[in-house]
């Protein structure tokens, strides 16, 4: 019997410039690594039967970031977290195994929005500065925009992908951007592509995925659940 398990991680620091592709590599290898019997498609050419929820620009951090994959066994999901928190390699880790019902639907197809924070040195770029260009994006009703990614151009409206935003001062030297951006097919928003639109020309120190939100079909009622204690 296929077991269905839906893992929360964490991708940081010199991993964040890993893009998708290597990304579920990565994966496969330490599920082989975490000796847990993954799942295979079938026919001429087999690929392990994982799937992430949504591809994390590169550059940009992850913190809840979910992946769904499938075992050829029931396990105990103690057993799956431990195993699979001791073959993370550096960058990658996990936070909460579920078990979830193998109908539903792929995590992809009812993406919603996710929330970023993006954050600066306070020395580099005045608060004053960061909300005012805030405030000219969030008055526009609309801003047609042209995303050149290697050959393909994809033109959309930026402005209605940025459901909210708002500027925060975490601590003496450090200001935060905090955006709610749609996922959505069409209007997926991108932290990258709305700095530029501000016409923020500051790097940020990081921009970090926090949380990734789903239409109700997509959140799923689990089975079970095992937390992974912090080391």
């Amino acid at each position: 019997m296929t077991q269905r398990l839906r893992v929360t991680f964490a991708k940081e620091g010199p991993l964040r410039w890993v893009a998708h592709l290597d990304l579920m590599r990565t994966w496969e290898r330490t599920i082989r690594r975490a000796v847990l019997p993954l799942s295979y498609s079938q026919g001429f050419s087999p690929h392990a039967k994982i799937a992430l929820a949504a591809p994390l620009p590169v550059g940009v951090e992850g913190r809840g970031e979910l992946i769904d994959l499938w075992l050829d066994d029931t396990l105990r999901l103690e057993d799956v977290a431990k195993r699979l928190a001791a073959a993370m390699p550096p960058g990658l880790s996990i936070s909460e195994v579920k078990q979830v019902s193998d109908d539903l639907p792929s995590m992809q197809s009812c993406l919603l929005a996710a929330r970023y924070e993006v954050l600066f040195d306070a020395d580099d770029l005045d608060r004053v500065d960061l909300e005012a260009a805030l405030e000219r994006l969030l008055a526009l009703e609309s801003l047609e925009w042209e995303e050149r990614r290697g050959k393909k151009t994809r033109n959309y409206d930026l402005r209605a992908t940025v459901l909210e935003a708002a500027v925060d001062l975490v601590d003496a030297g450090t200001l935060c951007l905090r955006l709610h951006l749609s996922l959505e097919p069409g209007r997926t928003g991108r932290p990258a592509q709305v700095l530029k639109a501000m016409e923020i020309e500051v790097e940020p120190r990081a921009t970090i995925r926090t949380e990734i939100e789903f239409t109700g079909a997509g959140r799923g009622t689990s089975v079970g659940t095992a937390v992974v204690q912090p080391s």
